[in-house]
């Protein structure tokens, strides 16, 4: 979601405009003056999960396992399959992920290249748990299993960066943070502190509201600064020649996972039918990277030893100091639980047929948040009575730590989820299966928040969500053969659609859009009792277009209308995903 003063909303078209009104309306966002509070894209990621994880039998299918059992997965897709065990199990699912990204060109490029590491491996749980048989009857209630596991839903664990070259003046961030700080109404008080007024009361550094920490940060850097005289804000040390170069990288650690409590029941062999307590647990990391650097004709700007030109002002007068590069900084973490509930249906109509459907309820969210940020910048300039910097200065400053927890914590639910599967048996050879889901994005409400002076209310949400989400579609399909009875081969797909209702949407910060993944594995029964199932999972998913930073100003007065934004990106992530389960039945 993006910030705004005077307006409201929570995305950009990347062929819109919004209406000038007056008094003048601002909006700012993007990847790098979006993480002080959760955001749009934050609770949209947060909700998704995946159902390729979990057991390597269920992942090597493509995870469509709405009309399958006798496996752990079911427990977190229908739990509907415990019903079709026949034996207790205890297995344990270890894997590797490996996960690379690749951010093109700007969808108005000046080109982007990779400058950190773009690719991040981690060893992770797929799946533990136990399977047990608590009721067995002549009947026609022929059994009752219950479960207790913990299976991973999402993956947090990447890596991207990139940079740009060549970019005009007018892509720096300082300048959005100038017109943020105006719009805020921040000044600078007769101690040289910055200060801002609101609801009859000062603040002052970083008891300023954190949504504007780091323009705090730019100006405590001497990446901005202040006329008194004018009462306006501006990049003071950066040339308006400038050539801006820079970069932003991204580093996430964490993952998504349920505990799950199930039980499923066998009717007649013909109806199975169960539930699930689901209770999550999700951690999130994330650091944020973005910095710039300055030439001026391939020089300094201050002297012409390397050649180049000298930096100047709008009005063409060298500048005293001038800036070379900057660099921020910006850590957030996110950690908590949510509930919910599960409820699956199999029938089998005839002989070897089997119709699954499965009803997820939303999961209720509680989650604390940390954020925090730094900034450095170089500059050189001469040492003076009224500067006593020395002549090359790096200026490096920190926020205080934000802490969203407790009743400031945040609350919300997911969207709910609607499953329908078949799947057809070929005697002992082969089992071929298909997926339905649909999930209703665009109903992920926000129940409990921090106040936040600058940003949206959680009806702000519930309006953004409905604007500009919809349901996404999904579906998955997989094929077990088996040529021998010791082994099995296994292969499926998945598709993800996208949830936003305008593909030209640009989010304050970027989310998985489109999921497309490849899967195959291995089954061998080492004897009765012991089996083991290998499996391996390709994953690309696509981004929603974002933006670095955006800070505009809209007036009626065409000339006092200004854009300050980076060029628009998406990130693709390639996942590869190596599991393992080892089980005993008993």
């Amino acid at each position: 979601m993006k910030r705004s003063i005077l307006t409201a909303g929570a995305a950009l078209l990347l062929c819109g405009k919004l209406a000038a009104q007056t008094p003048p309306q601002y909006e700012f966002g993007g990847l790098a003056m979006s993480a002080d509070a959760l955001s749009t894209a934050d609770l949209f990621s947060l909700s998704q999960q995946s159902f390729n994880f979990g057991t390597a039998r269920s992942m090597a299918m493509g995870g469509a396992f709405t009309s399958l059992g006798a496996d752990q997965a079911s427990m977190v897709i229908n739990p509907a399959g415990l019903g079709m065990y026949n034996r207790g199990e205890i297995a344990v699912t270890p894997m590797m992920t490996f996960s690379r990204a690749e951010t093109p060109a700007g969808l108005t490029p000046s080109g982007a290249m990779p400058f950190r590491s773009n690719g991040k491996n981690r060893f992770a749980l797929g799946n533990i748990g136990g399977v047990f048989n608590v009721y067995e009857g002549t009947g026609r209630l022929l059994s009752v299993n219950f479960g207790v596991g913990y299976n991973r839903l999402a993956d947090y664990n990447y890596s991207y960066s990139f940079e740009f070259a060549g970019s005009n003046r007018t892509s720096s961030i300082a300048d959005a943070f100038a017109v943020q700080l105006e719009a805020g109404g921040a000044y600078v008080d007769d101690n040289g502190t910055i200060a801002m007024k609101r609801d009859g009361w000062t603040a002052t550094d970083w008891r300023i509201d954190p949504f504007f920490w780091p323009a705090v940060g730019a100006y405590k850097t001497y990446l901005v600064d202040y006329d008194r005289t004018d009462k306006l804000w501006y990049p003071g040390e950066i040339g308006d020649n400038a050539t801006v170069n820079g970069g932003a990288s991204v580093r996430s650690i964490g993952s998504a996972g349920e505990f799950d409590i199930s039980m499923g029941a066998n009717l007649d062999n013909k109806l199975y039918f169960g539930f699930t307590l689901g209770i999550q647990s999700i951690y999130q990391k994330k650091s944020i990277y973005y910095g710039e650097g300055y030439n001026y004709g391939g020089g300094n700007g201050y002297n012409l030893d390397q050649g180049g030109e000298y930096a100047v002002d709008r009005n063409g007068n060298p500048l005293a100091n001038v800036m070379q590069s900057m660099g921020m900084t910006q850590t957030a973490t996110v950690e908590g639980a949510g509930v919910n509930f599960k409820l699956g249906v199999v029938y089998s109509p005839i002989p070897n047929l089997r119709l699954g459907m499965a009803f997820h309820t939303p999961t209720f969210y509680s989650l604390d948040r940390r954020y925090g940020m730094s900034m450095s910048t170089v500059s050189i300039g001469a040492t003076s009575e009224t500067d006593p910097r020395p002549h090359d200065y790096t200026s490096d400053t920190a926020s205080d730590i934000l802490e969203d927890t407790g009743d400031s914590g945040w609350e919300f639910v997911s969207p709910s989820r609607l499953m329908f599967g078949a799947s057809y048996t070929f005697g002992d050879v082969a089992i071929v299966s298909v997926d339905y889901e649909r999930d209703w994005y665009n109903g992920i409400r926000v129940k409990n928040m921090p106040y936040l002076a600058y940003g949206p209310a959680a009806s702000d949400f519930k309006q953004d969500m409905k604007y500009y989400f919809k349901g996404s579609n999904t579906v998955r399909a997989g094929v077990e053969v088996r040529p021998l009875p010791m082994l099995s081969v296994r292969a499926g797909f998945g598709y993800n659609g996208s949830m936003l209702r305008d593909e030209r949407t640009i989010l304050s910060s970027p989310a998985v859009a489109e999921t497309t993944y490849y899967t195959a594995g291995l089954g061998f029964s080492l004897s009765r009792s012991v089996y083991l199932d290998v499996a391996y999972c390709y994953v690309k998913d696509t981004t929603t277009p974002y933006m670095l930073f955006y800070g505009n100003r809209y007036a009626d007065d065409e000339a006092k209308t200004e854009i300050y934004q980076s060029e628009v990106y998406t990130t693709d992530l390639t996942r590869h995903n190596v599991a393992l389960t080892l089980g005993f039945r008993f």
